[in-house]
């Protein structure tokens, strides 16, 4: 396995603990936050401003259509801020 395949998997593995939701003594993710953050891993590649990934990537981590909740807006707030440099 390569470097980069490693280091995508850990951006990966981290990505869906937030997702899931970080807290002391939990170390993974749910499969389903592990497939969301392909997703979002993907989407704040894009090169595309911040204030408009927010809304997204919070529909994609609350699994809602533009209904997304306040607690999934700060994950994706955090998650950018996180993913991007």
């Amino acid at each position: 396995m390569s470097t980069a395949t490693l280091a995508r998997a850990d951006v990966l593995r981290e990505t869906a603990l937030t997702i899931c939701g970080r807290r002391e003594g939990k170390t993974r993710s749910c499969n389903s936050c592990l497939r969301k953050a392909d997703a979002v891993v993907h989407l704040a590649a894009t090169p595309q401003l911040n204030t408009l990934l927010v809304p997204q990537i919070a529909d994609i981590v609350c699994g809602s259509s533009g209904r997304s909740c306040v607690a999934c807006w700060e994950k994706a707030t955090r998650l950018l801020l996180e993913l991007r440099p």
